[in-house]
């Protein structure tokens, strides 16, 4: 991304701040792409893009092409809309919508989700037997390849799951057996696949190692604190173990999770963090460099904003600010409504994406043509059915204008599956809250 150099001793005149304001106010190419919601990575073909410029002025409403793909020339400032029809009956219609705001020229957008790091769900679905040997005082026993969650038995042996998209002509196979003091673990490389084939698990079950999480710059105000490591196999998190550390005390702290040592490539981490006066908490999760067998992290980084008083709207939500946190790449919320027009039950899921640091959200105005899917232009009652609130800060992005290029891939909820940085060492910072009506 460009920097902005001044020069030394420069000083501005008022035609200068004239000439930047035409400059913010040219048009400029704004491409978009619309994938789907699964994780696929594959374009979203039934989808509509809507450009509209600062003012809501509609400057193209066109069907995105074969590769969810359009373009429109637009000013700095303007909001670009992702809508999905799901349900056009006589009896419902549902819609999903996404609107990107404080969009500028030159923007590559990005709807829908990149492709997961592991696509799990794809292709034809197989099993293989695996017998192995059983651990002393186990009462259950779960498998893992990097497919995910693979199978589950008492006794052995065990059946596992496959999908066609997720393994390949070998796999890696972590077992974990339950009923004991702590939990213990096996593993096994390079396992063959074969369709409906069987083999023998050639080692048994040992001890877990202790994982050491060294947390630094521990805020004073935290209440309760929780740090979580979970094992990956490929960049899939498949198996996790969670420490509770109560109300923490301020600065350092270093705190020991059970692990399966020598799995996988490197290790998920996500601390979580509540203060007694906001209504959220806040996730720090990093994905570290190597596996190790410890990891500093400094929760004095990547701080989010605390919250309270997060309520839906008719048209939007509004919050209130506890404590304010650094600069934040940026957020999203989700707001679901339902209204009946006519004979129609219509049900709305719009998410809207902007910079951080606002007191509320309001839903844009959609034109007339959409005027069906906009709650706020409907002279019936419409009810709020629930509102969420995203919101990320990275380590390796330099703001909003990176976030939004992909927003609803980097507010995922589940931070080892997202489709970006995949195999990378990365840090966030994450909150996401959910009110519904009942509960403000």
């Amino acid at each position: 991304m460009a920097g902005i150099g001044v020069a030394c001793g420069e000083v501005k005149n008022n035609n200068d701040a004239g000439a930047d304001a035409e400059i913010d106010a040219m048009l400029g190419p704004v491409n978009a792409t619309v994938l789907t919601t699964i994780g696929d990575g594959l374009p979203d073909t039934t989808a509509k893009l809507l450009f509209q410029d600062p003012e809501g002025n509609v400057v193209s409403d066109t069907a995105v092409d074969a590769m969810g793909h359009a373009q429109a020339m637009l000013p700095r400032g303007g909001t670009v809309s992702a809508i999905r029809i799901t349900t056009d009956t006589a009896t419902t219609l549902s819609a999903s919508i996404t609107t990107i705001s404080a969009v500028k020229p030159g923007d590559d957008l990005t709807f829908g989700l990149k492709a997961s790091a592991t696509i799990t769900n794809q292709g034809g679905g197989t099993t293989m037997t695996a017998t192995f040997p059983l651990a002393s005082g186990a009462t259950s026993y779960q498998f893992y390849t990097p497919c995910g969650f693979a199978g589950f038995t008492t006794t052995s042996p065990v059946t596992l799951s496959f999908r066609d998209s997720c393994h390949g002509a070998t796999f890696d196979l972590l077992g974990v057996a339950f009923g004991g003091t702590s939990p213990l673990f096996l593993k096994l490389n390079n396992v063959n696949y074969q369709s409906n084939g069987a083999f023998s698990i050639p080692v048994g079950f040992g001890t877990m190692a202790n994982y050491s999480v060294n947390l630094t710059n521990i805020p004073d105000v935290v209440s309760n604190l929780n740090v979580s490591r979970t094992t990956m196999i490929q960049n899939l998190p498949v198996y996790g173990q969670s420490i509770g550390a109560g109300d923490p005390p301020a600065g350092s702290l270093a705190v020991l999770v059970p692990y399966p040592q020598g799995v996988g490539p490197r290790s998920e981490l996500s601390i979580s963090m509540n203060r007694p006066d906001a209504q959220n908490n806040q996730r720090h999760e990093v994905h570290t460099a190597t596996l190790g067998t410890s990891a500093a992290v400094d929760l004095g980084k990547l701080q989010l904003p605390w919250f309270t008083g997060i309520t839906q709207t008719l048209t939007g939500g509004t919050w209130t600010m506890v404590a304010p946190g650094d600069a934040p790449d940026g957020m999203m919320t989700r707001w679901q409504g339902r209204w009946t027009s006519g004979t129609r039950s219509v049900s709305i899921t719009w998410s809207v994406v902007q910079p951080a640091g606002m007191a509320g959200m309001t839903l844009p105005r959609l034109p007339v043509l959409y005027s069906n899917l906009d709650p706020g232009q409907q002279t019936v009652t419409v009810t709020p059915n629930f509102m969420s609130l995203y919101m990320a800060d990275y380590d390796n992005l330099t703001g909003y204008d990176e976030l939004r290029q992909i927003p609803e891939t980097l507010v995922v909820p589940s931070f080892g599956s997202m489709g970006a940085f995949v195999g990378m060492p990365v840090q966030r910072r994450f909150i996401l809250i959910s009110v519904f009506p009942s509960t403000p």
